[in-house]
């Protein structure tokens, strides 16, 4: 069922990025005292969902006209880290599900009508590439079955996105790639989400028997990387002109960089009080410990430069004009970058904590686990990220894409 609230259904326009901010780290604290039942559970608790939607943060870049507060790219990462510095797994599905509220904008107003006409903080879950699939054009829209993995946050949203493929109208056409909407009775959820990393963020499979997408609840995924997807006739701010791919980026790295960071303080923490087995001296007043902690400190600090100043930079240039091939290959590049800035920094507090940080209540290995979760997305693969600033560096054409 959908988390609501009478704060929820409230405007949150007036909401700025300091007050967002500050929100932010008021959630996070019984986020942490949560932890170990959001890992048993495999999804957000209940509690958690109905504190993120009260809070009206999840709606910090739905349109104006829906009440919504427009912060931008910037003022996401900097939430979205507040909130994963409590629970990672929190934070991850804080970020696409407010995610989701910049992207439904973009879709035709019909639709936008459908889903918040009654209660604008209806939440919906997605899933961009099915397991299996099949998809057809009818009359008036598609129809499509199939299974859908990864959507995280599914149980809490009574909406889905899918992405699915035509096959080739002709021998020389490419397959056609859609974005569609589909309600709550339409398709269910099964529970297989079992892992490693990121164990709370219910990232379940989606299943749908058969299912009719009619066309105004559907979306050209080139349509929204050209900045003219249908939603911009009824929210023309800037923002609603960003492609989706560097917008995207941030959304799913900012989890990354809150994680790293607070994984990073509980290391500090442990090592403070921690002494040698054999001489009983400090660790603390050890030389090389100390220039860890220097270095960790310094990559952090180089992680969060990169994944402000980039969404930064992106900001201005879209509410300037389009951005450019330079700009939005630079985005996923230091995305991605930051990404592997933070897995460094708690691989090595895993590493410098010893056999201690084995122990599942310690939680350095919590940290390490839902780092590394993050970086397995699709979206941070370095061949991909780095290869395409590559192909701009070296005055090769880069590869045509929808989410660059």
């Amino acid at each position: 069922m959908t988390a609501t609230s009478e704060q929820s259904r409230g405007r949150v326009s007036d909401l700025t990025r300091e007050r967002a901010i500050e929100r932010a780290r008021e959630l996070a604290a019984p986020l942490v005292a949560r932890r170990d039942e959001t890992e048993e559970l495999r999804r957000l608790p209940d509690a958690t969902m109905e504190e993120l939607v009260a809070s009206g943060l999840l709606r910090m870049n739905q349109a104006s006209g829906w009440g919504g507060a427009e912060l931008g790219t910037e003022a996401a990462v900097e939430v979205i880290a507040e909130i994963a510095k409590g629970d990672a797994s929190a934070g991850w599905v804080f970020g696409l599900i407010a995610s989701h509220f910049w992207l439904v904008c973009l879709f035709p107003p019909e639709v936008q009508d459908e889903m918040w006409g009654r209660d604008p903080a209806v939440m919906m879950s997605s899933s961009f590439v099915p397991r299996e699939s099949g998809a057809e054009r009818v009359e008036g829209g598609y129809r499509v079955r199939g299974r859908w993995p990864f959507s995280s946050g599914a149980d809490h949203c009574s909406w889905a996105m899918l992405g699915f493929v035509l096959p080739p109208a002709g021998p020389d056409a490419p397959p056609t790639l859609v974005w569609g909407l589909l309600p709550r009775p339409d398709y269910c959820v099964d529970d297989d989400w079992r892992t490693v990393g990121l164990r709370g963020t219910g990232s379940k499979t989606l299943v749908v028997e058969d299912a009719f997408i009619p066309d105004h609840r559907c979306i050209d995924p080139w349509a929204v990387s050209a900045g003219t997807a249908p939603g911009t006739t009824r929210n023309p701010a800037p923002l609603f002109r960003l492609p989706f791919g560097p917008a995207l980026a941030y959304y799913l790295s900012a989890p990354a960089l809150g994680a790293a960071e607070r994984t990073f303080d509980d290391w500090v923490s442990y090592i403070a009080g921690k002494r040698q087995v054999f001489s009983g001296e400090e660790v603390a007043k050890q030389a090389p410990t100390q220039v860890r902690a220097g270095e960790l400190a310094a990559q952090l600090d180089a992680a969060r430069l990169l994944m402000t100043a980039t969404p930064r930079a992106i900001d201005d240039a879209v509410a300037a004009g389009p951005l450019d091939t330079e700009l939005r290959a630079r985005a996923g590049r230091n995305a991605t970058f930051g990404v592997r800035l933070c897995v460094d920094v708690v691989e090595r507090c895993m590493q410098f904590s010893g056999g201690a940080g084995l122990f599942e209540h310690h939680p350095v290995q919590r940290g390490w686990r839902d780092v590394h979760g993050v970086a397995a997305h699709v979206g941070f693969g370095v061949d991909n990220a780095y290869g395409t600033y590559g192909h701009l560096l070296l005055g090769q054409p880069v590869p045509p894409s929808p989410m660059l």
